[in-house]
């Protein structure tokens, strides 16, 4: 997980990304990591259609952002409806609604190429996905996030097309959601391997949140400015003093121990460093000059910064990504008997797992077979099992 204090140290020094994370800290105890992602999805939103660079092929500024962290405790649905709010006040159109089907994702894209989607219960869609209702829209967010161009065929043989889509998404999610619906493969290579994650736990209270809401007029006043700017500099890579920086950080990454069902981040971060240097090119560089322009440091640094932060919550994710559905069952049984202090009979486990007998009994044979637990004869004359070692 993230510390304030780590989130902090990645703020770049000046610009809206900053301010936005000083405004939004004052308007709820969310941790400041979501606020600093959420403040990247929705500046992205704002980003012109000419905006990009090059690196491993046509690279655009849009941001998929997951807040990740616990039900109800971490706020990530506060931090989220700050973003929110503040870009529906500069440009509404901007403001997109989760469409429930890929026709209606490329129709809404088609009237507004660059929007921005908050998603406040993202479980529910990777629960809808696994079950096949939503697979189609996972794909398709696949291009969109590289922003190729997108079409569909209307009944009337009529084509729908969009050459420049710039979709950003915002999302929250809670940890069981990630640890049911997706495997170390969705991690990899996948859909969830376009994602920057920020895992935070709430680490302020405030009894009475009523929020500062000084700097509210001049934070939209900052994103519409931005959003009805048509164009922008080319950028056309980084500078010499920022290609000295980023060979060194990207060989270590490369050099790095990352647990396994999570090392795709290795490819994945180096990317998203790049869009979030745009961005803060677009925040306070030169990329609005309308002329070519280079990442410098100033912007590549931070830029960095949050790229770490991704990586850390990844790892401190990994524990929770199971590299088969086998796997994620095997937990859900050595967690059923923790919670029990280690020591659970067959019902008490089922009744925690609100699941049929013999999959869990499956497990728990190999489980024994393996020596993690032992079984043993209840004075019910039922059987317990118990933790060898704690899970």
């Amino acid at each position: 997980m993230l510390t304030e204090k780590e989130v902090v140290e990645a703020l770049p020094p000046q610009g809206f990304i900053r301010q936005y994370v000083i405004y939004a800290s004052k308007q709820t105890t969310s941790p400041l990591c979501y606020h600093l992602a959420t403040g990247l999805g929705v500046l992205a939103a704002t980003c012109p259609l000419n905006f990009g660079t090059r690196y491993a092929g046509l690279l655009r500024a849009n941001m998929f952002c997951l807040l990740v962290g616990r039900s109800g405790e971490d706020q990530k649905s506060s931090a989220l409806g700050i973003g929110r709010e503040l870009l529906d006040a500069a440009l509404p159109a901007l403001v997109g609604d989760f469409p429930g089907s890929p026709e209606g994702l490329i129709d809404s894209l088609a009237a507004t190429p660059s929007q921005m989607i908050p998603i406040s219960e993202f479980g529910r869609f990777l629960a809808s996905a696994q079950r096949g209702y939503f697979e189609p829209i996972k794909s398709l967010l696949a291009d969109v996030w590289d922003a190729q161009p997108i079409q569909r065929a209307k009944a009337n043989k009529k084509t729908i097309r969009v050459d420049n889509p710039r979709l950003s998404i915002v999302a929250a999610c809670s940890l069981p959601f990630l640890e049911s619906y997706t495997l170390s493969h969705d991690w990899s290579g996948g859909f969830m391997g376009r994602w920057a994650v920020v895992h935070g736990r709430r680490e302020r209270s405030d009894p009475d949140p009523c929020g500062d809401r000084t700097n509210f007029k001049w934070l939209a006043g900052e994103l519409k400015k931005r959003a009805t700017t048509t164009s922008a500099g080319w950028c056309e890579g980084l500078d010499p003093q920022a290609k000295s920086l980023w060979s060194q950080w990207y060989h270590s990454l490369d050099k790095r121990h990352i647990p396994a069902n999570v090392a795709g981040v290795r490819s994945r971060a180096p990317t998203i460093a790049r869009k979030v240097a745009m961005l803060y090119s677009w925040d306070f560089g030169v990329a609005h000059r309308n002329q070519p322009w280079r990442i410098g440091l100033r912007e590549l640094v931070p830029a960095i910064k949050f790229s770490e932060l991704h990586i850390k919550s990844l790892i401190s994710l990994s524990a929770q990504i199971a590299d088969h559905p086998d796997a994620r069952l095997r937990r859900s049984v050595l967690r059923a008997i923790e919670d029990h202090n280690g020591h659970a009979t067959l019902g008490k486990i089922l009744g925690s797992l609100k699941m049929k007998k013999r999959p869990v009994v499956e497990i728990l044979d190999s489980l024994l077979e393996e020596g993690k637990v032992t079984k043993s004869r209840t004075p019910s004359d039922s059987f317990a099992y118990t933790l060898e070692h704690p899970y």
